[in-house]
C-alpha cells in the first residue's frame, strides 16, 4: 500500500484530488487545484503551501478563513 503527501497545491494536482475547503458557517467547497494554481500564478503569490493558502481564502458567504482544508474525497454534503 502506497500513501501520497499532500503537503501542497502541486500535490493535489499531481496526484487528481480536488480540494475540499470546510467554513465555521458549514458551507463546504469543492476547488480544482489546477484552476487555483493557474489563480496563484495570475496574482503573483509565492506559496503553493495549503497553510499559504489559508491565509488568502475567505468565505463568500460569510467571510470567515477556512475552518479546514484538506483532500475532497467526492461531492460536498
Amino acid at each position: 500500500m502506497s500513501s501520497k503527501r499532500l503537503d501542497s497545491l502541486a500535490d493535489y494536482a499531481r496526484h487528481r484530488y480536488k480540494l475540499r475547503v470546510d467554513c465555521q458557517c458549514g458551507r463546504v467547497t469543492m476547488l480544482d487545484p489546477h484552476a487555483l494554481l493557474s489563480q496563484i500564478m495570475e496574482r503573483g503569490w509565492t506559496s503553493y503551501s495549503l497553510e499559504g493558502l489559508a491565509m488568502r481564502l475567505r468565505c463568500h458567504k460569510c467571510g470567515a478563513r477556512p475552518r479546514r482544508i484538506g483532500p475532497g474525497l467526492g461531492e460536498p454534503p
